[in-house]
């Protein structure tokens, strides 16, 4: 089965590494999605970020309720990070998303677009309100995950108006066309194909 990925991480000027991270794995029937943006900025958000995608990778049969506790417990002695996580089963479309602080996530289907939103709290210092949503995904619906370096509702569509720009390509228009300036940055796009 082709996937259709890509994410784009851009610094805050000045800063020679990311606090946001961006990472996907394909494990058994499923796919596993991650948007971690550490709090601040430079290395020591870089390194929060990492950590938490590394405790993901380091346990992507669990659920994303599981993933998210998982991550509470690892970043304990980091700043923490806002999280977003989803989990695809490709063959049955079936998406379950989690989010904790101010990652966003955007589901695109046909003409309307949903918001994902999620608890409250840093993961690595608690969070309350961690509640799975679950949709099931139809060929061409886009998943967008993305951190508040960007525009809370940036103008997604305008992107991916062109046929045949890869998902990375994309990834890195949202930045170039939406990011700010005085913070991080980070995008992953998902393309349901199946």
């Amino acid at each position: 089965m082709a996937v259709t990925i890509g994410y784009a991480t851009r610094p805050l000027a000045g800063e020679t590494v990311c606090g946001d991270s961006c990472g996907w794995w394909r494990s058994g029937e499923r796919i596993v999605l991650a948007v971690a943006d550490g709090l601040g900025h430079g290395p020591e958000a870089a390194y929060a970020s990492e950590a938490a995608l590394a405790c993901i990778a380091n346990n992507l049969s669990r659920t994303c309720e599981d993933l998210f506790a998982d991550c509470d417990a690892c970043l304990q002695d980091t700043r923490g990070v806002a999280l977003a996580v989803a989990i695809i089963e490709p063959a049955t479309g079936l998406m379950t998303v989690c989010t904790v602080g101010n990652i966003r996530v955007l589901l695109l289907c046909d003409s309307k677009d949903s918001r994902l939103d999620g608890g409250r709290g840093i993961v690595g210092a608690g969070y309350q309100n961690l509640v799975p949503e679950t949709r099931v995904l139809a060929p061409g619906n886009v998943l967008a995950m993305f951190s508040d370096g960007l525009d809370q509702f940036p103008a997604l569509r305008e992107v991916f108006v062109e046929p045949g720009v890869s998902a990375k390509d994309q990834a890195q228009a949202i930045l170039d066309h939406c990011a700010h300036n005085d913070d991080d940055a980070s995008v992953l796009i998902y393309r349901h194909e199946f």
